[in-house]
């Protein structure tokens, strides 16, 4: 045949008389499914890299059926050589939705994803009550107090929404059932000193004492369930432990003033500051600075808590390209590299030392020196259960795990 009639036949194979061009759109048919239309250009290419199956359809417009596609595309001899195959960090991503999804495609999805994501975690987020810290300071003082004791309520109720466990509610009411009896037999021990009522005084004190530490463990346990149910929304919040100690109700209430605005505009910047609530505190008496030792324990247990949480979101990377190997093969990853990620040791944090995967299952490590003595050289493992649908759905906490149990997010304690 002549040279120009083998250049002809390679790029337009003729099927049935239906001439096939690069440009050609052709649909394929798999597993049951039909996907496209594709170029021919690009079906070649695929055939070439073997990402079709051997039993694979075509169809065009013109034709009367489904054929073949090796039919439509037999193989001819003086191709190009095939490449070497593709490591898995370089291969684009695979056929998902009907269609193949180039790099632009995947990242604008992700993309597309993440905006929806944050548009729904604003749609579905209750509104937080937004009244100004200083107006409810302000308040307080007018109130004689009164307005600071209801106004935990409403912070409390509107956390309660977010997470149907919360306990601060009780501990408030505890908090100020303690200090109505406390202060109340305080004063009346004093007023009867000298008819021996010292005893009196002294329990009114101790009463008084165990009221202020409930309210400290109020809080705390807001701010936790805050930050655990908001990070689930793409929402990280930033709460400082020190400055939540010390000013509690009015730090608590600048960061739900944000979290209001973030719910009417999208807005997340700028962030609560705690400078200011600093300035107010070098006015207030260091007496303050006796709380601290009495809610020390509380203040700890926050802090461990945070430092698991970061073990949690390193963990995230690691659960989506698990779930993304099993959607592809419907088996797991025997390890990280099968998985498509970097080494263990290599995905660490300021607390998180390695994020492992084993046949599927994630084991985060907290063997870093600055990781709390409490979770120093522990584990925490997540298990994948596969689903009817293809999905996963993730277990974590279990025997494996060696994290104590109070440390572990709510929905891990008990599994």
């Amino acid at each position: 045949m002549p040279a120009a009639g083998r250049v002809l036949c390679k790029c337009m194979p003729i099927f049935r008389g239906f001439n096939v061009t690069d440009s050609d759109q052709i649909w394929i048919g798999q597993n049951g499914e039909k996907y496209g239309p594709y170029s021919a250009a690009n079906i070649r290419q695929w055939l070439k890299e073997g990402k079709l199956a051997a039993d694979a359809l075509a169809w065009r417009d013109g034709m009367a059926g489904w054929v073949p596609l090796t039919s439509l595309f037999p193989a001819e001899a003086g191709d190009a050589p095939t490449p070497p195959p593709l490591t898995a960090s370089q291969a684009p991503p695979p056929i998902t939705g009907g269609r193949p999804a180039t790099w632009i495609e995947s990242f604008s999805a992700q993309r597309d994803e993440s905006r929806a994501n944050a548009e729904n975690a604003r749609a579905t987020m209750p509104m937080p009550p937004s009244l100004h810290w200083g107006l409810v300071w302000l308040f307080a003082v007018l109130t004689l107090g009164i307005f600071g004791l209801i106004w935990p309520f409403i912070q409390a109720n509107w956390v309660r929404k977010i997470n149907d466990r919360s306990h601060a509610t009780l501990l408030l009411g505890l908090a100020i059932g303690a200090f109505v009896i406390g202060y109340g037999l305080y004063f009346a021990g004093l007023a009867s000193m000298t008819s021996g009522g010292g005893g009196t005084a002294g329990l009114g004190g101790l009463l008084a004492l165990a009221g202020w530490v409930l309210y400290l463990v109020a809080y705390f346990s807001m701010a936790g369930s805050m930050r655990d149910k908001l990070a689930s929304r793409e929402l990280p919040l930033e709460i400082g432990g020190v400055t939540l100690f010390f000013f509690t109700m009015y730090y608590l209430q600048a960061q739900l003033s944000w979290l209001a605005r973030w719910k009417r505009t999208g807005q997340t910047t700028p962030r609560p500051s705690k400078g200011v609530f600093w300035a107010i505190f070098c006015l207030v008496p260091f007496v303050f600075a006796i709380l601290a030792a009495i809610a020390i324990p509380a203040y700890q247990e926050y802090i461990i808590r945070a430092q698991v949480s970061e073990g949690l979101v390193l963990a995230d990377g690691a659960k989506t390209a698990v779930a993304e190997y099993y959607a592809n093969r419907q088996s797991m990853p025997s390890d990280n590299t099968s998985a498509g990620l970097a080494q263990s040791t290599s995905i660490a944090g300021k607390y998180v030392s390695s994020v492992d995967v084993s046949d599927g299952k994630i084991t985060i490590a907290f063997d870093t020196l600055p990781a709390n003595v409490m979770i120093r050289n522990d584990v925490l493992v997540l298990y994948p259960s596969p689903d009817s649908q293809g999905g996963i759905h993730w277990r974590c906490g279990g025997p494996e795990t060696t994290v104590p149990q109070r440390y572990l997010p709510i929905a891990c304690r008990g599994q």
